[in-house]
């Protein structure tokens, strides 16, 4: 309980007329303050009385499932059966997955046997379900002598997901089966088209029958064949607790793979995953098609941060015994971390050859400007040498994963997703894979 300001005025009123009656000679002063006080009492018994039979429940309106990373329109829903109108204060608190944008304190009145909503905005930043947790409010007394504290729980549980394409062009497609026809150029066995003959086509594909019959050169061109097998590899080590935006890195990573995996499939490639911290989390074989595609989001929905520290030889090792032959391998962890830098070059080692292994992490921008900022302090030149001295074993760290044949991708989180699935492409067009 709280007092408000109506019962702040009733003890000042009380205490005047102590105050007045020990000084003054009257005797029928000496006990007035008493009235205003026991008036108060009286009140806030009353008050205690009515409160206990108010009925006001809270429930949070939002949609059952929210995307990592995505913000999504949600209310607070407060039900009120009694028979008057309750002014009310409460803490908008959210479960540990799940961050209100711009929300404090709020005030409202609930009106008889009615209900009044509260919008506000939330954004997902943990995989997982996620259970509302106790709102902490307060009502007011029907006299407005006090605040009643009350602890309401809304029965609201969501699942957080990794976040998708928005947009119908790179969304899943294809059959449930995974097999989908396309047609990309390149030298396989089916006939694509015929064209007309361009300076630099090899002899060997020009049709002498069509040639004959369209009275110019026609060339062949063929339909591609090509699978490739991708696995994902993301670190769910303690370190991928650091903030990178809006989501920790593991957050990042999880958006990344899931991405990625709407991208490979339409290729009719074969997509898999692994989560490792200092042992494999999560295994998912490669696999074509939208089942592969949904495997892995269901579970990465269940995963978070491990406490152990992530060990990449250990997941080189279990990634030597998932894949038969060659395949393209994204490693998704910190590239930047002193402690894991001779297992993430073990790892390397151990994995290329046969496979092709693109090594992908986060690089902030904020070391960067640590490195070359100005000195305003006696501890700023220290503080830019440390940065730089980490910026210099960082690069030597990726020019060193680059001379082992590893494509290096260090992006900032804006840009870290747009990089991985263009080096994909870049590596598919020149079938270095």
């Amino acid at each position: 309980m709280h007092l408000a300001q109506r019962a702040y005025v009733i003890l000042v009123l009380t205490a005047v007329l102590a105050v007045a009656g020990i000084w003054s000679s009257e005797p029928g002063l000496s006990d007035l303050w008493r009235i205003p006080a026991s008036l108060l009492l009286i009140g806030l018994a009353y008050e205690g009385l009515l409160i206990r039979r108010a009925s006001v429940t809270a429930d949070v309106e939002t949609a059952p499932r929210a995307f990592l990373g995505r913000e999504q329109t949600a209310a607070f829903a407060f039900y009120n059966e009694s028979s008057r109108a309750v002014s009310m204060e409460y803490a908008p608190v959210t479960p540990v997955g799940v961050e209100p944008i711009g929300v404090t304190t709020r005030k409202l009145i609930t009106p008889a046997c009615g209900a009044n909503r509260d919008p506000f905005t939330l954004l997902a930043t943990r995989l997982g379900p996620q259970t509302w947790p106790v709102v902490p409010a307060r009502l007011l007394g029907r006299l407005g002598l006090a605040w009643w504290s009350r602890d309401l729980h809304p029965k609201v549980r969501i699942a957080v997901a990794p976040d998708t394409f928005r947009t119908d062009r790179t969304r899943p497609r294809g059959n449930p089966a995974g097999t989908r026809p396309r047609r990309v150029i390149g030298a396989g066995s089916e006939l694509h088209q015929l064209r007309g003959y361009v300076q630099g086509d090899p002899p060997a594909r020009i049709d002498w029958k069509a040639t004959a019959r369209a009275h110019q050169l026609v060339t062949r061109e063929f339909s591609e064949d090509q699978h490739l097998d991708v696995l994902v590899a993301i670190d769910a080590g303690r370190f991928s607790r650091v903030r990178a935006g809006r989501l920790d890195r593991f957050g990042l990573y999880a958006n990344v793979a899931a991405r990625f995996a709407e991208i490979v499939i339409p290729n009719d490639d074969r997509i898999g995953m692994l989560v490792f911290a200092d042992r494999p989390v999560a295994v998912c074989a490669p696999d074509r098609g939208l089942p592969a595609v949904m495997r892995i989001r269901r579970n990465l929905e269940q995963l978070s941060v491990q406490a152990a520290e992530s060990d990449p030889l250990v997941a080189a090792i279990r990634i030597r015994g998932m894949l038969k032959h060659r395949s393209l391998i994204v490693l998704l962890t910190d590239i930047d971390d002193a402690s894991v830098a001779d297992q993430l070059v073990r790892a390397v080692r151990l994995l290329a050859p046969p496979h092709l292994v693109v090594v992908a992490g986060i690089h902030s921008p904020e070391i960067s400007e640590l490195a070359r900022s100005e000195a305003r302090d006696w501890k700023d030149p220290w503080i830019s040498l440390a940065a730089q001295e980490h910026e210099d074993r960082a690069e030597s760290q990726r020019a060193l994963l680059r001379r082992l044949g590893a494509p290096v991708i260090a992006a900032s989180e804006e840009t870290l997703e747009k990089r991985v699935l263009a080096q994909y492409e870049s590596l598919r067009r020149s079938r270095r894979v």
